[in-house]
């Protein structure tokens, strides 16, 4: 708990902002430990983008640099903001590009100048949209297989292997209860 700060005080203002580097993570209780110099921390919380209505859990890594904000240069009252680029972790871009890199490889990113939103997952991920609609505007690319556990509906034509739904013929058609050939 902080305390107020009387003039009898000595007061160092070195201490109220400082750089530092977490040396550990406790996600259960949403706090850190920072070491800054010869100094370790007691467990802090870190700032985050937003913890209103709208949250974000980001947590720090173990050995990112960060900056200790310590009101009346208290460690013990400190928070944590991180953020800091350094040599154990770089910016992850150096272009207009915003981007959001993970430990594993995962990275989602927006390029403003070519209108163009990615998300790229590594080998063995899966990625899941719930919701009752999903609506897409624009034309579509899949490079996959593409399995469909409902009903497919189609406005217009589907084509499949060159052949149209809509205007195919079949060869070898007979009267009567004898099957067609295949689609020419």
């Amino acid at each position: 708990m902080m305390r107020a700060r009387t003039d009898e005080d000595d007061f160092d203002p070195s201490g109220l902002i400082q750089i530092g580097t977490v040396k550990s993570v406790d996600l259960a209780a949403a706090r850190c430990i920072v070491e800054t110099g010869d100094i370790e921390t007691p467990p802090l919380r870190w700032i985050e983008g937003r913890m209103g209505a709208t949250r974000i859990w980001s947590p720090p890594s173990a050995g990112e640099q960060v900056l200790l904000i310590c009101m009346d240069g208290e460690l013990g009252g400190g928070l944590v903001l991180r953020g800091i680029p350094s040599d154990a972790f770089a910016p992850a871009g150096n272009s207009a590009e915003e981007l959001i890199e993970f430990a594993d490889g995962a990275r989602i990113a927006y390029d403003p100048e070519a209108h163009r939103l990615t998300a790229q997952l590594p080998g063995g991920s899966t990625a899941d949209i719930t919701a009752d609609q999903v609506t897409i505007t624009g034309n579509v690319a899949i490079d996959g297989d593409v399995t469909v556990t409902g009903k497919l509906t189609a406005e217009d034509d589907v084509i499949g292997g060159g052949k149209s739904l809509k205007s195919h013929k079949h060869s070898a058609v007979q009267p009567g209860g004898g099957q067609s050939g295949p689609p020419v």
